[in-house]
C-alpha cells in the first residue's frame, strides 16, 4: 500500500495571499478532491504564517506591527486555534455537512489543556500551533517577536475534530467514499482574539483597529492508495466521531440547562464558561475558561462556585444516580474545585485512566484565582490561566454511546451566582456518527 503527500492551497484566497477577518475575507476553503485514495485524517495540517498588527495605518508592515510597548495580547493556551470560530467539513460533490464544530476556539481552550502536558505546551506546540501556556512569554515570542516584522511566525498545526482525529482512514473516492472533502475554516472576530493585557481605557482605545492576519496558507496531508484486496472488502459505510456545540447563558443560583441533542450515540459532554460581557471585548480575553464570578453594582468581583451538580437524561439522574456535592456545599469557603468535578470533566474528553498528559492542576482550577487581579483578568495565572470546565462521560467501556435522539440532555447547577452577571455557557458533545455512501450520494446517520 503506497502513500502520497498532498499540498493544497485555499480555493478562495486573494491574490496577495493574505487572509483576515478585518479585510472581509473570514472564510478559508480547502478542497481535497475526489480520488481513489484514503486520507489519513491525523496527518492533516494547516500551515502558514501569522502576524498581528496594532493598527491599519502606517506606511509599512513594520509601522503597524505590535511592539513591546503595546499591551495587545492573545489567549496563549490556544495559539492559532483561538483565531478559528468554526470548522466545517463537507462532501466536495454534494456539499453535505459531515461535521460542523462551532465555537472552535472555545472548544480548543478546554480540549488542548485536557489532552496535552505542560511540557507539550512549551515545546512542540509552541512551534506547531504557536500555543504557549504563559501570557508574557506568548507576547514576547509570538506578538512582539522582532522576526515577525519580516518573516512572520510560521505554524503547521493539526485540526482537532472528530473526523480527523479518528483512527480509520477516510475514503475520498466518488464510488466508494465521501466524494472528496471540502474544509471550511471560519475566522473569529479580531475583538474576540486580541485584547489588552491591562484593560485600561487608553490601551483599549489605542488598539481599536488592531487585527491579526494569516498568509501563505496551505493544507498538507497524506493519503494512501488501497490495494486490490482492500477494494474488494471496502464497506459502504464509514463510522467516525463528531463534535457538536451548543450555546446558552445562565444568571441565577439555580441554573437548569436542557438541549434536544438529536444524537443516538453520545460518548460525553463538557462545558466551559465566561462572563457574557467578556465576549468580543477588547478589555478581556474572549477565550478564557473562567469559573463563575459575581459582580456587585460597584464592580467588585467575587467567586460564585458551583455547590451542586446534577446530570440528567429525560429529567432523571444519569449516568450518575447521585448529586455531585462541592466541598463548600455547607457554605465553607474553599479555593479548590471539588475533585469530582475536575475528574468528571477530564473524563468526558478522554478516559481518565489513560490520560497522563494534562495541563490541569490544583492551581489552574482554583475557584478564586482571579480575585485581586485587574478587572478579574486571567493573564497572571500560571500555565496559561484558569482551566475550568464541567462535564460527564456517558460510555467509557463499549464506546458505543448513549441514545439522546428522542430524550433531552440536562445539567442542573446550584451556584452562588446571586448578582446580575450573566455567564455564557458553551456545551460540546462528543458522539459517534455513521456515513452511508454509494456512487449516487451519501447519508449522515447521527
Amino acid at each position: 500500500m503506497s502513500s502520497v503527500n498532498l499540498e493544497i492551497t485555499p480555493s478562495n484566497v486573494l491574490s496577495n495571499g493574505r487572509v483576515s477577518f478585518h479585510s472581509g475575507n473570514p472564510v478559508i476553503s480547502f478542497i481535497i478532491g475526489e480520488q481513489d485514495r484514503m486520507l489519513i485524517g491525523q496527518s492533516v495540517r494547516l500551515c502558514g504564517k501569522f502576524r498581528a498588527y496594532k493598527t491599519t495605518g502606517g506606511d509599512t508592515d513594520t509601522d503597524r506591527a505590535v511592539t513591546d510597548a503595546d499591551t495587545i495580547s492573545m489567549n496563549s493556551r490556544t495559539g492559532i486555534y483561538g483565531c478559528i470560530d468554526q470548522l466545517v467539513i463537507k462532501s466536495q460533490r454534494t456539499h453535505q455537512t459531515i461535521e460542523h464544530v462551532k465555537h472552535y476556539g472555545r472548544f480548543a481552550s478546554t480540549f488542548l489543556p485536557s489532552t496535552n502536558s505542560l511540557h507539550d505546551g512549551i515545546t512542540h506546540m509552541s512551534e506547531s500551533s504557536l500555543a504557549i501556556p504563559n501570557y508574557a512569554l506568548y507576547k514576547q515570542s509570538v506578538l512582539d517577536l522582532p522576526s515577525q516584522y519580516k518573516t512572520q511566525n510560521s505554524f503547521c498545526a493539526p485540526l482537532p475534530c472528530g473526523l480527523l482525529n479518528g483512527v480509520s482512514n477516510i475514503p475520498l473516492s466518488a464510488d466508494w467514499g465521501l466524494q472528496g472533502l471540502l474544509l471550511e475554516i471560519h475566522l473569529s472576530p479580531d475583538s474576540n482574539v486580541l485584547f489588552s493585557s491591562t484593560g485600561a481605557d487608553a490601551a483599549t482605545a489605542a488598539m481599536s483597529n488592531a487585527f491579526y492576519e494569516f498568509s501563505d496558507l496551505k493544507l498538507v496531508c497524506e493519503a494512501v492508495n488501497p490495494t486490490p484486496q482492500m477494494l474488494k472488502q471496502m464497506p459502504n459505510t464509514f463510522e467516525y466521531n463528531t463534535i457538536s456545540s451548543y450555546f446558552t447563558s445562565i444568571n441565577s443560583t439555580q441554573s437548569v440547562i436542557n438541549f434536544n441533542l438529536g444524537l443516538s450515540r453520545v460518548l460525553g459532554v463538557f462545558c466551559n464558561f465566561i462572563e457574557s460581557n467578556k465576549i468580543n471585548n477588547l478589555e478581556h480575553d474572549g477565550l478564557a475558561t473562567d469559573h463563575l464570578i459575581n459582580k456587585s453594582p460597584a464592580g467588585v468581583l467575587s467567586s460564585a462556585p458551583i455547590r451542586q451538580l446534577v446530570f440528567t437524561r429525560g429529567g432523571v439522574r444519569f449516568p450518575l444516580e447521585y448529586n455531585i456535592d462541592d466541598l463548600g456545599i455547607d457554605g465553607t469557603i474553599h479555593n479548590e474545585v471539588d475533585s469530582q468535578i475536575v475528574r468528571n470533566a477530564m473524563n468526558s474528553i478522554k478516559p481518565f485512566s489513560s490520560n497522563n498528559k494534562v495541563m490541569i492542576n490544583p492551581v489552574s482550577t482554583f475557584t478564586r484565582s482571579n480575585e485581586g487581579t485587574p478587572s478579574g483578568r486571567d493573564v497572571f495565572n500560571v500555565d496559561g490561566g484558569s482551566v475550568y470546565s464541567v462535564g460527564i462521560a456517558y460510555d467509557g467501556i463499549s464506546d458505543q454511546g448513549v441514545d439522546f435522539s428522542n430524550t433531552q440532555w440536562g445539567m442542573n447547577m446550584t451556584t452562588d451566582l446571586d448578582t446580575n452577571n450573566p455567564h455564557a455557557v458553551y456545551v460540546f458533545v462528543h458522539a459517534k456518527s455513521t456515513l452511508a455512501f454509494n456512487s449516487s450520494g451519501l447519508q449522515v446517520m447521527s
